[in-house]
């Protein structure tokens, strides 16, 4: 959080405004980084942000926030879509993943039957 030695958060620069201990943007939003905050501030606004960020535990804001930075990169390339077309693709890869996994464990047990059945013949 800021001091009075210590630089604004880029909001608080942004909108040239003094950055106080109690700014909750401050931790996430150092002066050092302007883009990030600007991203977030185009799509969700200043005030939608902090609101939200008030709204959650402490431990919570930085997923918040780095979840706030991902959707607005994303509603940027793809205002229709944002984050969805990703979390569509993703489901496919994870459908594709299940169906090979359920292959290879069939052929798992394929192989210990064939297996369990050598060693049968074997001691017999």
């Amino acid at each position: 959080m800021a001091t009075q030695n210590s630089k604004p958060c880029a909001s608080c620069k942004k909108h040239r405004k003094k950055c106080s201990e109690s700014c909750v943007l401050a931790p996430y939003f150092p002066s050092t980084d302007p883009k990030k905050f600007a991203l977030v501030q185009r799509v969700f606004g200043t005030s939608h942000v902090i609101k939200t960020l008030q709204g959650i535990e402490d431990y919570q804001r930085g997923d918040a926030v780095n979840s706030m930075v991902m959707e607005a990169r994303a509603r940027v390339e793809d205002p229709v879509h944002g984050c969805t077309r990703t979390v569509h693709q993703l489901q496919q890869q994870i459908a594709e993943l299940e169906v090979r996994l359920a292959a290879m464990q069939e052929e798992v047990v394929t192989a210990r039957l064939k297996r369990d059945e050598m060693a049968s013949f074997l001691l017999t």
